[in-house]
């Protein structure tokens, strides 16, 4: 006999709160939302300035950055599950204190694995939290009202994009020797006030029985964690003296996440399992899901970016985070446009926001080939990269908006209220997933690159582009084949 599931809130019309609240409950989710990201982005820019504070290598920066996205993809599945069979806005206002106080021990650290570790539970406490979002949309709206709260969604992300990659310059030039503390230190505190708004604003929800953590599935959550992680850590870490290791690692993950499908299949006649693998048969949520891991690379372009003009080149952080604010404005008109669009166009949609993209991104590369010398060119710094690279960053961030949102509210659209943390769970993780192996990937490929070249940061930097623009090729035409496929039947 399985155990009842309780509903996580009150669902449109059926005694759901009004409409004012249901709109400030958005404003709350899109807090979080800005705050993951901001994190996101204030990391790629200090990540130099970490390395030289506290001595931050390179397997440092890719476990701190790429680990981060990890942590958080990692935890929304178990986040959604928890959400689902229990209550919602305990554990959106819990995991958002505890990334509080995460973001403040990495604001105070001492050494490396301090900081990484700081980071990791602060990655992991906004995947528990993040998943809420969406199933907190599925029971507050209806699926015709869904578009414009997800385009909101993407203009705080927009909005993060943009301003994340600003105040963390302006802190790190400001206070060289600080500044990524104080960044550290201001995600805590957004943290510490969304978790008092959403305890105040998001409806209390139906107690659980006393045997709800059954549902949870724990040994599921160990079985996807473990595998992942044992998949994971050879992506990283690159040292020699641990090849022998690494190929143990890989094989064993894989037999692990072997182990994790079968358990999910023998939960699923039981009536409890974390991951409902029978969403993968849906149409629509299979094939957004393929494409949300596919279009996750893309964000591996802001970390690339962020080293190249940097590290590279030799701006500032300041000017490097004002040349990535044309990506964040490109993304918040394609959120807006796409938010407005998603229920109307579906995957049409899609396919245009992922064309977009592409074409951004073959801008940038014209505009860098058209700015080839580090002496002359770039010496003009802002103006001259506003003009030249940041016109297709604003094609490439406008693509990215009109690629996510509309995935998701169409992925999302044929799934119930009672598995809608389970599936943003699943479907952020196949996001976040692609965004950490994008970033491991292009990341690496940059250093073997500067290796191979003696230094040679326009090639790596094209080579990372052309890496990233392949992945959205491949989602490009998944979207293409559900279109075409979908009109014949």
């Amino acid at each position: 006999m399985t155990a009842r599931e309780p509903r996580s809130g009150p669902t449109p019309g059926a005694g759901a709160p009004g409409r004012a609240r249901r709109w400030l409950v958005a404003a709350v989710c899109q807090v979080v939302v800005f705050l993951a990201t901001a994190t996101t982005a204030m990391l790629a820019i200090a990540v130099p300035q970490i390395t030289s504070t506290i001595g931050l290598g390179e397997d440092g920066q890719q476990w701190m950055v790429a680990g981060y996205a990890l942590a958080y993809a990692l935890m929304l599945v178990p986040g959604g599950r928890l959400g689902d069979v229990w209550r919602r806005r305990v554990v959106f206002v819990s995991t958002l204190v505890l990334g509080g106080v995460a973001a403040t021990s990495a604001a105070l650290a001492q050494t490396p694995v301090w900081l990484v570790l700081s980071v990791l539970v602060l990655g992991g406490a906004l995947g528990v939290a993040s998943p809420q979002i969406l199933g907190l949309f599925q029971q507050l709206f209806t699926k015709e009202e869904r578009g414009r709260p997800y385009g909101l969604l993407g203009v705080a992300f927009a909005v993060a994009l943009g301003s994340g990659p600003v105040l963390g310059g302006l802190l790190v030039d400001v206070n060289p020797e600080n500044g990524w503390r104080l960044a550290f230190a201001a995600s805590a505190s957004i943290a510490f006030l969304a978790a008092a708004l959403g305890l105040l604003l998001i409806p209390a929800s139906t107690p659980p029985d006393r045997f709800w953590w059954r549902r949870t599935d724990p040994v599921g959550v160990v079985l996807f964690v473990v595998g992942m992680v044992l998949l994971w850590i050879p992506m990283v870490e690159g040292e020699v003296a641990w090849i022998p290791v690494l190929w143990v690692l890989a094989p064993v993950g894989v037999v692990v996440l072997a182990g994790f499908v079968l358990w999910e299949q023998r939960q699923a006649k039981r009536g409890s399992p974390l991951v409902d693998l029978s969403l993968l048969r849906v149409r629509s949520y299979g094939l957004g899901a393929i494409i949300a891991v596919l279009f996750g690379a893309y964000d591996a372009l802001y970390y690339v970016f962020a080293l190249y003009l940097q590290d590279g080149v030799g701006h500032s952080p300041l000017t490097t985070g004002l040349v990535m604010v044309p990506i964040a404005g490109g993304t918040a008109a394609g959120a807006v446009v796409g938010g407005r669009l998603a229920w109307r166009a579906g995957r049409r949609i899609v396919a245009v926001g992922l064309l977009t993209s592409l074409v951004g991104l073959a801008a940038v590369m014209v505009g860098d080939v058209l700015l080839p010398t580090f002496d002359s060119p770039h010496s003009a710094a802002l103006p001259l990269l506003l003009a030249g690279l940041g016109a297709g960053f604003v094609l490439s961030g406008m693509g990215s908006g009109l690629t996510n949102i509309p995935n998701q509210a169409v992925t999302m659209s044929q799934v119930s209220n009672t598995r809608a943390g389970s599936a943003a769970g699943m479907l952020q993780t196949g996001h976040r997933l692609g965004i950490s192996a994008g970033t491991v990937g292009v990341s690496t490929a940059l250093f073997a690159t500067l290796d191979r070249t003696g230094g040679n940061w326009l090639l790596a930097f094209r080579t990372t582009l052309l890496i990233i623009s392949a992945f959205i090729l491949v989602a490009l035409l998944t979207a293409l084949t559900d279109i075409f496929t979908r009109g014949r039947r």
